[in-house]
Formats: C-alpha cells, structure tokens, sequence
C-alpha cells in the first residue's frame, strides 16, 4: 500500500472522525480511490484510468449539498522547447500540492524535449507522456504514465459529433454505432472482444484524430497543434467526468501575434520556439470548451485573444506582460484551491490570479499583470460597445488623441509586438456607455499588478504605418477585426500615421 492509500484511509477513518456536506463527499472520495489503488495495485489506474473517474464522480454521497459541483484538473504542459526543464518544475508543484485537492482527480500531459542527458537516470524520459497524479511523490508518478485505452463511455453529442461525425466511411460508421450503446446521455461501450477493440482505436485515432496515441513506448507529440490538445481534452472528459473542468496550459504565447517564429536551433524540434497560436486553441476547444482556461504563458492577455477564445472557455486567465519562464507555482495554487470551501467557475478563475500575487507578489524583479476575465454578458457587451463608438467618424479626433496618449505594454518591441493598456484608452474615448461598462468591471473577475499600474488587457496600436503593413494581413484574420469590419480595424490606418 503506498503513501497516498495509507494516508487517505487513515485520514478518512480516524477515531471520532465526523464529516458531513462537502467534507463528507471528498472524504468518501479520499477514501474509495485509496482503496482501489490498494486492492489493484497503482497499474489498474494506469491500465483502465476511467475505472477510478466513474468510482469517483458517481458514487452517490450522503450528505451532498444539491449545489455541490465535481471538477477535474487538467494540466497541458508544452515543453518540448526551451520550457522544458520548468515544465518538469511544474510537474514536481503539482505532485507537491496534489493532497491539497484529494476530492479532485488530477490529470496532467507533459510533452518534453528528446534530450533528457542532463536528467538523473530516475527521472529521465522522453517524448510526450500522460499522468494522473494520485500523489506527491514525484517519482512515484513518473513512474506509472497512463497507457490511454478505447473510451469506455463518451458524452452522446460529443460521440456524435467528435467521433461519428469525423468518419467518411459509412460502414465505419454503422460498425462503431454497433460498438457503443447509447444510454442516457453518453454512448457505452459494449465490446471486450480483442480485435474489435483494436479496430476501434485505428478508427478513433487515425480516421477520427479522437484518440491519443499515447499506449506505452516512445511517442513524441506537437504539443502546440490544435490535434494535440483536442486529444487531450477528449481524454479528460471521457475518463474523468465531472461537472466543471480546469484547463491550465503551459507553454510559449504571444498573444495573437504568435506565429511564423524563428527556426529552431540545431539538434531542436520544430516546438523548441514555436508558441501556442489563438486560432489553434480555439480550434481545440471551441467545440469542447472548459470551464476555467488559464493561459500560464507570456503575453496571452490581450482583448483579441480573449474574443478568439470566447467559446472556448466561460472563464479566462491570461497575462498581459511577459512572464518568467516558470510561470505559476503550481503547489501554491493547488494549496490555494484546497482552502475553498465551495468551488465555483468564478472563484476558480479569481484564485489563479491569486496564485500569481503569491508566487510574484514579494519580487522586485518581474512586471507582472495577470486577469481573470468573465467572458460572458459584461464582456461582450465591451467589445461590441468599444467597437461602436471607435467606428464613429465623428469621434476620430478623440480616438486619435487617446492613441497618441496611450500607455504601451512595457517588455514588448515598439515596432514588432506594438501592444497597448486597453481600459484607459476606452476611458479616454468619453463614450458614456463604455465609461459605465470600464466603472463597473463586471468581466473582470480578479487582477493583479505587480511592479506594474497596467489595467489587465492589452488592445493592438501599431507603432508605425510600417508596423501596421507588417501586421495587417494577419490582424485582419483575428475574429476581433473580422467580426467587426467598421470597428476597431478600420481605424488603424490613421493612427499608425499619427503615430
């Protein structure tokens, strides 16, 4: 029996031990998943890592509160790059703070650089891997990666949608459907024949992109393709349902301006400098949205990436400056999370920039502004309203002196990366539907600033009429500029001749 088994039972069954509502269900919870991996061994969760996601988020649980809510949280580390060795540190943080949030299962995808010589030998390996931290000991976990199998139950309109909806072939079509029974609202498997399982995972992961690939062995993924991380998500929601989900990626960013970045160096793969790109993330998530996406990477907290993405996630956390290469520190937000008493989207999302004042807050070194965003009424109420008074012609003397005045993103290249603070140009406008929408702040959730008075989002101000052709092909593709052809967009061309 190992450390965590002996701890959830010993903790859940102590003498006098009287628990009800929440603290009740994750007791139970505690307790069941200590139980499974004692009786089975850790490789049955590895194995059949659905096995434990049903026990766990079905078990019915005395004393329950009826607005008591389950969640999953799931953790994208991109660091087959330069990160690599601070998405190891990431790791480490979240085995460390895992006993924080026991009631809550943990999943994690780690993709790392081929060259692990600089490792110890205990805790080397390479290519991509997939974990359930059920622990905190780091060793421990790498040990046991997961071997993804066939889902054993699929929600029915993703199963549709995702998986049927994805096969040109009829026949292929017919045979799955013969595959998964539907009851309720997910699609059950019905086969534990070999060899049909085996047509089932060539259909999900070649003809489908549904399945990852990951089944022991050496597998090397493009942690920043949009496959990728639907891959992901797919396996997270499948295994592990629940009511909410938790979605922290990890990696390079550059807000919409990411893409078409330098060759890697020699030795290095295509990813070593490669950033996640908006259009990819929405991609990946735009049909299977999550409920809190927090982008822990430099330069993702900009207004048009918040709108790309805005299907995507009801909540967003992103950082409007560059950020140091290791990012949150994951045990304090883990340990952060734990001392809620009740778990909501919202508090959630406000918690994570809470995590960024802790591991920031007592440093003089970095500028950091982190905000969480309710990317609902209040938000798009924002954009369509800043959109709207921008395209006013009358207003483009106020629009221009607001731009000439305007407080650019430090950290970012004037001419390459020309960004600017979104709220005090708004405030500047004197629109007064805008004024009352900035006053009141109802789509931000939390903001932090450290070493910083940045307002939380940034807005694109090209520096130059040369910038502006540098950039322009590519800020027209932006849902931002091509939802709202006579706004913002439209008026760029005049200020980057003021500027």
């Amino acid at each position: 029996m190992n450390a965590f088994s002996r701890r959830g039972i010993k903790g859940t069954l102590r003498p006098g031990a009287t628990l009800s509502g929440r603290s009740a269900g994750r007791a139970v919870k505690t307790l069941l998943l200590a139980l499974v991996i004692a009786a089975a061994g850790s490789g049955a969760l590895i194995l059949n890592p659905d096995m434990a996601a049903r026990l766990l988020t079905h078990l019915p649980l005395p004393g329950a509160t009826p607005d008591r809510e389950s969640w999953t949280l799931a953790f994208y580390l991109a660091g087959d790059n330069s990160l690599e060795r601070d998405q190891i540190k990431n790791l480490r943080e979240i085995c460390a703070g895992s006993p924080a949030v026991s009631g809550a299962p943990i999943v994690v995808f780690v993709d790392r650089d081929d060259d692990v010589s600089r490792d110890s030998i205990l805790s080397a390996w390479k290519g991509t891997r997939l974990f359930l931290v059920t622990q905190e000991d780091y060793l421990k976990v790498i040990r046991t990666p997961v071997s993804v199998d066939i889902p054993r139950s699929v929600d029915a309109e993703r199963f549709e949608r995702a998986i049927l909806g994805r096969l040109e072939n009829e026949e292929d079509r017919v045979f799955l459907s013969g595959c998964y029974t539907r009851k309720g609202s997910r699609y059950v498997l019905e086969q534990s024949d070999p060899s049909i399982r085996e047509r089932i995972r060539a259909l999900l992961d070649r003809q489908a992109g549904y399945l990852l690939p990951l089944r022991g062995g050496h597998v090397n993924l493009d942690a920043t393709d949009a496959g990728t991380l639907s891959r992901f998500v797919h396996f997270v929601k499948d295994n592990f349902p629940s009511d909410r989900v938790l979605l922290c990626i990890t990696g390079h960013g550059n807000g919409w301006f990411a893409g078409g970045t330098s060759p890697p160096p020699d030795n290095r793969s295509a990813e070593y400098a490669q950033n996640f790109e908006i259009s990819s993330l929405r991609q990946a998530l735009a049909q299977n949205p999550v409920d809190v996406l927090v982008l822990d990477m430099c330069s993702m907290g900009d207004i048009e990436t918040a709108w790309e993405l805005r299907e995507c996630a009801r909540y967003l956390v992103g950082n409007q400056t560059a950020i140091p290469t290791m990012g949150l520190d994951y045990e304090m937000l883990l340990k952060r999370l734990g001392q809620r008493a009740a778990w909501t989207p919202g508090g959630i999302a406000h918690d994570v920039v809470e995590a960024y004042r802790d591991t920031y807050g007592d440093s003089r070194q970095f500028d950091i502004s982190a905000a969480a965003l309710d990317l609902g009424e209040g938000f798009h109420a924002l954009v369509q309203s800043f959109h709207q008074a921008v395209g006013d012609p009358g207003r483009l003397p106020v629009i221009r002196r607001a731009a000439r005045e305007a407080r650019l993103i430090p950290g970012r290249h004037r001419d390459r990366y020309p960004m600017a603070d979104l709220l005090p140009l708004v405030s500047a406008l004197g629109d007064p539907e805008l004024d009352l929408l900035v006053s009141e702040k109802r789509f931000v959730v939390n903001h932090t600033a450290i070493n910083s008075s940045l307002s939380g989002i940034s807005l694109y101000l090209p520096s130059s009429a040369e910038s502006l052709q540098r950039h322009q092909e590519r800020y027209a593709r932006t849902s931002f500029a091509r939802d709202f052809p006579h706004g913002w967009a439209s008026v760029l061309p005049g200020l980057a001749v003021d500027h």
